[in-house]
């Protein structure tokens, strides 16, 4: 018997940095010393208090089921932190704790999007936005990444042209993956005083919010309050502490959205578990200065990784400015072969994993052929020899 599956959920794509990140393993396995520069995690363990905090909690029995969408403690803290932190006031019913920052930004995606509904995504973005907006019943309409790439991150006169009457909602990532750009204030500014009276969910993906080395980064929501009824903000634990393995990530918004995703939470995960909870609230309560050593060691690598990069031939990038990622341009280099027509880099990220055992997300995963993205969260000497190996790649294609 021949029985139809889901036609929305059989279009979608497996998420390209897991599927390489699977791939990378199974060369280690096979005896290969693989270099993996496509995984979105930093390669730190997660601090001592948080991990005692946790292993406390299993130890008194907090091992049952927690409350759907974070318990109030937990919310509080986060609500807290906001207020401090970012100058954004929000009651815990408007805070919702989810199994990481991915599944809140599915949940929202669900619970904002109808049938045929639009939402704009700037490319370069990252990989599950595309897919969770097509699980909805959405379209995901990609404001393409400028030729040079070297302006601004975003600007009105980027966003018009991709605007119709099914416009729905704006996704925005600063500081970016896979780029690392951070939007600075008058650009925010700009885009806020643009956004002001436009009819949509504003979605605000700020992960790598600690991650910003050259300054720092500020919300959207933060300096621009004439969208606040409409903006929706999305943050998580995995990269400003080390604990991406917990899955803990959140949203703050309308209390109207909030509760919806809560219902969606009820559903399917039902909640975090309670030890884990824990394990956040000694996260809040220590602050980012917890990690700070760690950010100044990512830094570092940042400016290793730009330095080497620079030494290829006919390879170019945009230094980054936050997160732990650089997107490079090889397309000049990969217009010097006929096997990467149009800018191949997802075959070119194939090869370079088959015969130099270096895995790196092609730009395609992310709207941008041509480009490779680099996650520099792993040891220096890695990070040289995976870019030496990376060169005598780009050098076979001359």
């Amino acid at each position: 018997m021949d029985i139809s599956l889901s036609a929305r959920i059989s279009h979608l794509q497996p998420s390209p940095t897991v599927a390489l990140n699977t791939k990378a393993k199974e060369l280690a396995e096979q005896g290969h010393k693989v270099i993996n520069f496509s995984v979105g995690e930093p390669d730190f363990p997660t601090p001592e208090p948080i991990v005692e905090a946790a292993i406390e909690a299993l130890r008194q029995g907090k091992t049952k089921y927690g409350a759907a969408g974070g318990g109030l403690p937990l919310r509080k803290a986060i609500a807290a932190k906001l207020e401090k932190e970012n100058q954004l006031s929000y009651q815990p019913s408007q805070i919702v704790v989810g199994v990481g920052a991915k599944e809140i930004l599915f949940h929202l995606a669900l619970a904002l999007i109808n049938e045929g509904d639009e939402v704009l995504i700037p490319a370069p973005y990252w990989v599950s936005y595309t897919e969770h907006v097509l699980a909805a019943g959405g379209k995901p309409v990609v404001i393409p990444y400028p030729q040079d790439h070297k302006g601004p991150r975003l600007t009105p006169e980027m966003i018009k042209p991709y605007v119709t009457a099914k416009t729905k909602a704006i996704v925005l990532t600063s500081p970016n993956n896979p780029v690392g750009y951070v939007m600075e204030r008058e650009e925010i500014k700009e885009l806020g005083a643009y956004l002001a009276d436009k009819p949509w969910w504003i979605i605000s993906d700020e992960i790598y919010e600690y991650m910003a080395y050259d300054g720092e980064a500020v919300s959207i929501g933060t300096l621009c309050p004439a969208v606040r009824d409409r903006f929706i903000l999305v943050n998580g634990f995995s990269k400003g502490y080390a604990m991406t393995g917990w899955r803990v990530g959140y949203m703050a918004g309308p209390a109207r959205v909030a509760e919806l995703v809560r219902t969606l939470q009820t559903q399917s995960s039902t909640c975090l578990p309670a030890f884990v909870e824990e394990g956040a609230l000694k996260a809040l309560s220590l602050g980012p200065d917890l990690m700070k050593d760690k950010m100044q060691v990512l830094k570092g690598r940042r400016d290793l990784a730009v330095r080497l990069l620079q030494d290829i031939p006919d390879v170019d990038m945009i230094p980054p400015k936050g997160a732990f990622y650089v997107f490079i341009d090889i397309r000049k280099n990969l217009e010097k072969a006929s096997a990467y027509k149009n800018h191949n880099s997802l075959a070119f990220s194939a090869a370079l994993l088959e015969k130099h055992h270096v895995a790196m997300v092609p730009g395609e995963a992310f709207g941008a052929p041509g480009f490779l993205r680099l996650s520099y969260a792993v040891h220096e000497d890695v990070l040289t020899e995976g870019l030496r190996r990376l060169r005598v790649a780009l050098q076979e294609l001359r």
